[in-house]
């Protein structure tokens, strides 16, 4: 379900901003469609106009948003006119406020949930607002050890949005990470790495296996169970 999560405003709109957002069917589509934006991924991987879009369809097309373009048929056709995935890519990145007049229950689940910008929607003072999407409601941050912060790294925000697992191996400190990927990967907490291929210092994976110890939801480094 989607929702929202009031909080300072991070900017007045642009009139051309409105104008853009106007209720079309292309406008709405992007809003709507099952779609899931993702970038540092394949083609799209450290290439920061680059997104790669996943169309319910099972289709993947890449968005440059340098150029304007998208490898999606209608656009080929449309080569003047912003099709539905660059509109989905601008919204989910944030780039884009989210229109007023869109009911936050019809849109789609996947907003934002595999880049680092942050959703925003306009609000009715001409400011905007972040947009949270989640399964329960508005959720407090200071209760909800996954909720993302705008404080947060990229690569921390990918550590608590996507669907991670993490389950004690073995000790001392030793968990074994399942990613949405269906990957699995093993860190080790005391040694500090992590059997991924991602090159930086901490991975998202060790991210969240700090995040889950933290938060008391996975036994701690010496196999214990959390303290209640």
């Amino acid at each position: 379900m989607a929702t929202t999560e009031s909080s300072s405003d991070a900017g007045s709109i642009d009139e051309s901003e409105i104008a853009e957002a106007s209720p079309n069917s292309r406008t709405v589509s992007a809003l709507t469609e099952v779609m899931t934006v993702m970038d540092s991924v394949g083609r799209a991987r450290n290439a920061d106009d680059l997104f790669l879009v996943n169309s319910s369809s099972g289709s993947e097309y890449l968005v440059d948003t340098r150029t304007g373009s998208c490898e999606c048929p209608w656009k080929q056709y449309n080569p003047g006119k912003e099709c539905k995935h660059e509109k989905r890519v601008a919204f989910a990145t944030g780039e884009r406020p989210i229109p007023q007049w869109v009911d936050d229950k019809a849109l789609d689940d996947q907003f934002g949930m595999h880049v680092d910008g942050e959703p925003r929607k306009a609000v009715a003072d001409g400011g905007v607002m972040q947009v949270r999407f989640n399964d329960g409601g508005v959720t407090d941050p200071k209760e909800d050890p996954l909720a993302v912060t705008s404080d947060d790294e990229p690569r921390t925000k990918r550590a608590k949005r996507e669907d991670i697992d993490v389950s004690f191996l073995a000790k001392p400190g030793r968990y074994e990470v399942h990613s949405a990927s269906e990957s699995r990967y093993e860190v080790d907490v005391l040694e500090e790495t992590c059997s991924c291929p991602d090159t930086a210092e901490r991975c998202k994976h060790r991210r969240r296996v700090e995040i889950e110890i933290e938060a008391k939801r996975v036994p701690r480094p010496d196999g214990k169970l959390p303290d209640a």
